[in-house]
């Protein structure tokens, strides 16, 4: 399968090992590249900064043909490929991640940079959101490669002495994850389910009427606010905002759900979760309240 492509974007800047932003449409957008997660090479977040991240950083901006704070120094052209055959207008509103940045896989001389990424060792290949749907054999085999060469990250001494990322946890973690996304996709979709990232829309069009709805959701930040005699858990993201509410966690249903969320969900749990109930919007944000730990399943409805 080849996913839907737009061609011939300019290049503005490359921001990092796995993010560079384009023009499109007279617009800037930010591209969060899919199946990568370089190492950082900044502060501000809550990975560490490492080596690797930077040597990443440093060589996507050769790789890219720019100078070293990642600006282009001519016109340079690229390619961008969404990981569907969704029309282009469809992959501008739906391939989107947690904080509006267009997911894709990006080209520059026919050459795919996701790939050469993980080819390089510069990138583990990334599907705690999913697999690809266009190259995972690829991608799988490149990280193969990479790592028995010890190339960038698989090579001890690139970070000797610094900061790492444990890999030996993360990838595990990472494939359950996965798997999880790969039910929803194979079984979820045609159970009618509905995704917070990829049909938020609807989830909004289901609240404004009171509809009840199973939603494929996300819990790893576990509970994250404690209003009053209730808890709220934020089951969206910045770009797709989308709570369950927990009316009274001092009740013995309350501390069921509470307790089930933050053992089986939440940090390095499961993560993804089906939630079924009425969708409604509080301050103009969907949410579904939660009143049992019946709600919450594994499984998708056609499944249980």
């Amino acid at each position: 399968m080849q996913g839907t492509k737009i061609e011939n974007l300019l290049l503005l800047k490359v921001i990092d090992g796995d993010t560079v932003k384009v023009e499109l449409e007279g617009k800037k957008e930010s591209l969060r590249l899919l199946s990568l997660d370089t190492e950082e090479s900044r502060g501000g977040g809550h990975k560490p900064v490492t080596n690797a991240g930077k040597l990443a950083s440093a060589w996507a901006k050769q790789w890219f043909g720019t100078n070293e704070e990642g600006m282009p120094e001519s016109d340079i052209r690229v390619n961008i490929e969404f990981d569907t055959a969704d029309s282009v207008a469809t992959c501008l509103e739906k391939h989107r991640g947690n904080y509006g940045r267009l997911l894709c896989y990006v080209y520059k001389n026919d050459e795919n940079y996701n790939l050469k990424a993980i080819e390089n060792g510069w990138s583990p290949y990334f599907f705690k959101y999913g697999r690809s749907r266009i190259y995972d054999d690829i991608f799988l085999d490149a990280e193969t490669r990479a790592q028995a060469a010890t190339l960038g990250i698989w090579d001890e001494t690139v970070n000797a002495g610094g900061k790492s990322r444990d890999y030996e946890h993360l990838q595990p973690w990472w494939h359950m994850r996965g798997s999880l996304v790969e039910r929803f996709r194979n079984r979820g979709i045609a159970a009618g389910v509905k995704s917070v990232r990829l049909d938020y829309q609807e989830i909004v069009t289901a609240a404004r009427t009171g509809e009840k709805i199973t939603v494929f959701c996300d819990l790893q930040g576990g509970i994250q606010h404690w209003p009053g005699d209730g808890a709220v858990i934020f089951a969206g993201s910045p770009q797709h905002k989308f709570n369950l509410w927990v009316p009274d966690r001092y009740i013995k249903t309350g501390c069921r759900i509470l307790r089930f969320i933050h053992n089986r969900y939440a940090g390095h749990g499961r993560g993804y979760i089906y939630v079924s109930g009425m969708v409604s919007l509080y301050r103009d944000k969907p949410q579904i309240i939660l009143n049992t730990t019946g709600q919450l399943s594994d499984l998708p409805p056609s499944q249980r």
